[in-house]
């Protein structure tokens, strides 16, 4: 039972009594027996039902408290189906649990030890690298040549002649160890423990 005497008449359950008489006159022209005769006469009779129905207020409330509830009654079967088909899915899954899946040790050892591999004999074959280019830029390691007047201490290249190699970076306040003499960056970084040649 879907509302059928509302399709009937082609308007909704919430139609106001003026739009069902409107439907139902629209609808009587058309299927009037004194207009055609056969299937129009059946249909006249089922828009009549319709109308003797929903035209009357206590009818149409007691047509209405029918319908909703047969909907009740679809959404409790509707509602014990779903209930069904959840405990069935949880019986399902109850025996298919697996076990956790497992970290894949072996696989991570063995691309670790590659790697390792890979980057000793890579380092082993290839050959040393170039020397940085003069950048003016003080590390340690970096080849200096000393300016005595400033106390200023500048990058040269280490196959030249140059006075020392940094051995420490340090800030203004803090002073070289004994053997190393300190010597202002030119780039104003700090001063820079020469270990003189």
């Amino acid at each position: 039972m879907q509302g059928v005497h509302y399709q009937r008449l082609g308007v909704v359950p919430t139609a106001t009594p003026e739009e069902i008489r409107t439907a139902y006159r629209n609808l009587a022209r058309v299927h009037h027996p004194d207009k055609h005769e056969g299937k129009t006469s059946i249909q006249m009779l089922e828009i009549n039902e319709a109308w003797r129905v929903l035209s009357d207020p206590v009818l149409r409330y007691k047509y209405d408290a029918d319908l909703r509830a047969h909907r009740n009654e679809v959404d409790e079967s509707e509602v014990q189906q779903r209930r069904e088909r959840l405990q069935n899915f949880a019986v399902d899954a109850e025996r298919r649990r697996y076990s956790p899946a497992k970290f894949p040790w072996r696989f991570v050892v063995a691309v670790i030890v590659l790697g390792t591999i890979l980057i000793l004999v890579l380092g082993a074959f290839s050959k040393p690298g170039e020397p940085a280019p003069i950048d003016n830029v003080l590390r340690v390691g970096s080849c200096v040549a000393i300016n005595e007047f400033q106390q200023e201490a500048y990058e040269v290249s280490c196959a030249e002649a140059h006075a020392g190699v940094v051995q420490q970076i340090i800030p203004f306040d803090a002073v070289c160890s004994y053997p190393l003499v300190a010597y202002r960056d030119r780039q104003g970084m700090g001063q820079a423990c020469v270990a003189l040649s």
